[in-house]
């Protein structure tokens, strides 16, 4: 729309100092020209082309050759063209070849006869059209790169929530489901001989699945409420019915918020794996405190599969998952094997710095 009321007004003032058709039909024609040049070298796509630097001397060739015959009419004209120089010329060429531009124009004029206020007038009137081509063509621009830098920052938005739910349902249910599972075993296998003992274990599953309908309302709203000390209970519990030993020390204290959920998810994730891939018989869990306030948990077990043992389907996103979530915590985790078969899974949280929030840096 600039463009077009450039050449408009052009052709307007060109016309309108000159009588004649023939001139005026080639004033027209020639202005016809530089609007499809400025339009070329305003758009969006103009450096991609690798003829660009000739299609700008072509410009400049068309913008000053038209002097010889349309003279004085003509000096507004070049504006156009210092625009179109600003946009396509890297800078700080750019800016001096458009002060050169803006100079050259006052002796073209004085040479066409023009007085200083007329000369002063088409430097102005250079400097003022080549400023307004750049501008609206930069505004242009920007404007399309801030509703592209919106649209990115919204599907990252999304993609950030998806891998959120992803992770709270893949670590809530894949545990809750592995335990209820485990024990709707064992209350099967004893529903005849300890009858007690099987509807003890239909109770906790009960209990179990109600816990799992809670903590799913949350996922959604992205604030899943765990804490580390009633997960530890409830893998216990699921251990136990397994037949595994476990042992548990627990001397962390109070946790933040955060700090608690995290830990809590690596004892699930931990013992849901235990269940799902190892013949462990002995695991223990112990979390404490070291002399700096850094939390730390250790989740262990003797039951290190062989080399080649079958893993169920479905496994591998647990640990990247846990690794995820303690990153933003500020802390770590680390999976190795010891001595004797056993599996070590450790996280640690350093301690917050005094009168830090939460999430900061």
């Amino acid at each position: 729309m600039v463009a077009l009321g450039f050449f408009t007004a052009s052709v307007v003032a060109t016309v309108r100092n000159r009588d004649g058709l023939a001139y005026q039909l080639t004033a027209v024609m020639v202005l016809l020209v530089l609007l499809g040049f400025q339009i070329l070298h305003a758009g969006p796509r103009r450096l991609e082309r690798s003829w660009w630097p000739w299609s700008l001397l072509a410009h400049g060739v068309a913008t000053y050759l038209p002097f010889l015959v349309f003279d004085g009419s003509w000096v507004g004209i070049p504006g156009s063209f210092a625009g179109s120089m600003l946009l396509t010329v890297a800078t700080p060429g750019a800016w001096l070849l458009f002060a050169a531009l803006v100079a050259g124009q006052y002796p073209i004029c004085a040479g066409l006869g023009g007085t200083p206020g007329q000369c002063l007038n088409a430097s102005v009137s250079t400097v003022v059209g080549g400023s307004v081509v750049y501008g609206v063509a930069r505004l242009a621009e920007l404007t399309a790169e801030l509703r592209a830098a919106r649209t990115e920052l919204a599907e990252r938005a999304v993609d950030r929530e998806r891998l959120r739910f992803s992770r709270d349902l893949h670590d809530l249910l894949g545990y809750s489901l592995s335990v209820a599972a485990l024990k709707c075993q064992l209350a099967e296998r004893t529903v005849l001989e300890d009858p007690q003992r099987a509807r003890a274990e239909i109770s906790e599953v009960l209990a179990m699945v109600r816990q799992a309908m809670s903590d799913t309302r949350w996922i959604s709203s992205g604030d899943l409420r765990v804490s580390l000390t009633r997960e530890t209970r409830f893998a216990a519990s699921a251990l136990r019915a397994a037949g595994i030993g476990v042992e548990v020390e627990l001397d962390q204290g109070t946790l933040p918020p955060e700090h608690d959920a995290v830990l809590a998810t690596v004892v699930r994730e931990a013992v849901t794996n235990l269940l799902r891939h190892s013949a462990a018989r002995r695991c223990v869990i112990r979390a404490g405190r070291d002399e700096l306030g850094a939390v730390s948990l250790l989740v262990s077990n003797d039951g290190v599969p062989a080399e080649n043992a079958p893993q169920e389907p479905g496994g591998g996103q647990g640990i990247g998952n846990l690794t995820g979530r303690l990153l933003a915590v500020g802390g770590r985790l680390t999976a190795q094997e010891g001595e004797s078969g056993w599996f070590h899974l450790s996280a640690v949280i350093a301690a917050r710095p005094v009168g830090e929030r939460p999430g900061a840096g």
